[in-house]
């Protein structure tokens, strides 16, 4: 299916043409029908000798009009330029030619329209002026066709070279992402709301759930039409009218998209690379604002220029746009620029990256990453993603790119087997930010073991703040350092394989005297602030004692060896299952102990699942 959109100047016979080829007459509203012009956006359709049908939309010629021209053609895959003999080429007819310059359209017919109007010598002119005009541009190899719409001269020319011209298009490819950026909102009796557009990137089915960005609105597909003629499914490339249930007219509106449920998100900010139309009088200006028009939506945004402080008629640079509002965009897609007073087109360009975040302006290396994007290839926009993010979840990356998830993934395998990425069952890594990060984590480890030979290694939890590596990153390297064999976790230290905990002999005997101390009364020994009160190398031996699982540090600082706790619960479990649940109290008598040690192991044998706490008792957990 196809999509053919009309250009060129006001009262250059766009609509007749359209009516005298297809017998629709594509001015709706009754202002057009009165003052002869197209305000907004109409449709038609068009029947082809296979059976298959094109639809056409008209856009306005006027220059107040221009925004709901861009609207029309963001999303057809030819046009039918069209330039009235008697007036010849006008200011319409430029900028309309840049804006589809700008928006990448495939191809097109150049229709000389009112022939009937003009003598032949006329109509050479006109034609040569056509030919100087469009050299350089989508145009430049365009038939020229010359007709008549009141007359119907020239029409059957024009229908057979449309037929010629659809033949030789690359249909639009069914990515798994539909979209569809609504030009039309209106309600139908009986029927609600209803919503219209030309379908990319994927397809719809009826009933289907979707989604109304950036509303975040959910909907129903209720009903599916294609040129009248209701469908169960609808294909890209194609003009879709879209009944939805769950949703009333005046929460949506022109420039918003129907988009599968969860698929896309909504963004305030973005990078494109902008070309300046040659032929305008003033540069674009770094913070200047200007109108963006992307799909059919329009909206405000300020302009930051990344490389330079403005960027000259016929230049072009990388630049971040900040948004007036939400909008739905993905890499790949072209946007136009335009002036907001006086308002003329003044540029525009494609989107190379959907999640900027913070950028600082002339950083070359920012800068030269961002370029690797300008060509869109594929592979080159994975590494730069990578670069940016570090570690991405495979379904995620790039997932806002007009690019399908086939796509992504066969690069994928590619550049892991050239070596440039690191792959898990999950995760993609940018190989060389990868060997760099698991170097700082075992030399991170090394260096723990040099530092403090008497530790089992270095904290995991510890190595986010001391290391600039993403938090996604470092838990994922850690698993897999671990699953290699390279580095060992340990409860919650990490260490080399060959690393022994190990005290010097001043230290050993000093470990020696703080167990015999703590043994020589485990019950009424000193605590945990007592210990370390009396010097770095006390707390540093009751440090080892404890990773070494030989001292329990327990609530308010109370200490046992673990010998001495197993048999305090054994203790405790016999007096139980003989007595029954005990209080506090009456442990504490049986241990002849005092409340501020039997609480504090009373908890820990309730985190151990030993016991059980029931109102003020103590009960055998179940186990």
């Amino acid at each position: 299916m196809f999509v053919l959109g009309t250009a060129g100047h006001i009262d250059h016979g766009k609509s007749a043409i359209v009516l005298a080829l297809t017998g629709i007459d594509p001015d709706r509203l009754p202002e057009e029908k009165e003052r002869g012009m197209t305000i907004d956006l109409g449709f038609a359709w068009l029947s082809l000798p296979d059976g298959s049908e094109v639809g056409i939309v008209d856009v306005p010629g006027h220059e107040r009009f221009v925004k709901n021209m861009v609207a029309g053609v963001g999303g057809i895959d030819a046009v039918l330029f069209v330039v009235a003999a008697d007036d010849g080429w006008m200011p319409q007819s430029e900028e309309h030619l840049q804006i589809l310059d700008i928006l990448k359209i495939q191809t097109g017919i150049v229709v000389i329209n009112k022939i009937d109007l003009v003598d032949p010598d006329w109509l050479s002119l006109v034609e040569e002026d056509i030919k100087s005009k469009t050299k350089g541009t989508i145009l430049e190899n365009a038939p020229i066709v010359k007709v008549s719409a009141t007359q119907k001269t020239g029409i059957q020319e024009l229908y057979d070279q449309i037929v010629k011209m659809i033949a030789q298009i690359t249909p639009q490819k069914d990515i798994g992402k539909p979209r569809l950026y609504i030009d039309r909102v209106f309600t139908m009796s009986g029927r609600g709301t209803v919503v219209t557009g030309t379908l990319r990137d994927g397809s719809f089915q009826l009933g289907e759930e979707i989604e109304i960005l950036p509303r975040k609105i959910s909907a129903r597909i209720r009903e599916l039409q294609t040129h009248k003629k209701t469908q169960t499914k609808v294909m890209p490339g194609t003009r879709v009218a879209m009944n939805l249930a769950g949703v009333e007219k005046e929460k949506i509106q022109r420039g918003n998209v129907v988009a599968k449920l969860g698929q896309d998100q909504s963004i305030g900010s973005f990078i494109g690379k902008v070309d300046v139309v040659s032929t305008v009088s003033h540069p674009i200006k770094h913070n200047s604002t200007l109108l963006l028009i992307l799909g059919t939506t329009e909206l405000l945004t300020k302009v930051k220029i990344l490389d330079k402080d403005q960027i000259p008629p016929g230049g072009s640079d990388l630049v971040k746009f900040e948004c007036s509002e939400r909008l739905l965009a993905r890499i790949g897609d072209h946007f136009i620029l335009r002036l907001p007073s006086p308002q003329i087109t003044i540029g525009g360009g494609i989107v190379l990256d959907v999640s900027p975040g913070m950028i600082k302006r002339k950083d070359e290396g920012s800068i030269s990453d961002l370029k690797r994007r300008v060509s869109l290839n594929l592979a080159d926009l994975i590494l730069s993603e990578l670069a940016k993010e570090g570690l991405i979840l495979k379904k995620e990356i790039l997932r806002s790119s007009n690019f399908s998830q086939e796509q992504i993934q066969s690069n994928l395998k590619q550049l892991e087997k050239e070596g440039k990425i690191f792959s898990t069952q999950e995760f993609v890594a940018d190989r060389d930010k990868w060997n760099r990060a698991a170097g700082q984590v075992i030399s991170e480890i090394e260096n723990t073991h040099q530092r403090f030979p008497f530790k089992i290694g270095a904290k995991s939890a510890e190595f986010s703040s001391r290391l600039s590596i993403e938090p996604t990153l470092l838990e994922q390297m850690i698993k897999h350092l671990v699953k290699e064999g390279k580095i060992v976790q340990q409860g919650a230290y990490l260490r080399l394989p060959g690393h022994q905990a190990k005290l010097s002999t001043e230290q050993l005997v000093l470990s020696d005297k703080l167990l015999q101390e703590l043994a020589a009364n485990p019950l009424s020994a000193p605590t945990k602030d007592e210990i370390v009160s009396r010097g770095p190398e006390s707390e540093l031996i009751l440090l080892f004692l404890i990773e070494q699982d030989r001292v329990m540090d327990m609530k308010e600082g109370i200490l046992l060896r673990k010998e001495d706790f197993e048999k305090v619960k054994n203790m405790v479990v016999e007096f139980i299952r003989k007595k029954g649940p005990a209080t506090v109290s009456e442990l504490r008598e049986h241990l002849s102990t005092t409340r501020k040690y039997m609480v504090p192991i009373l908890e820990t044998l309730d985190q151990l699942g030993i016991t059980q706490r029931e109102g003020d008792k103590r009960t055998l957990a179940q186990r």
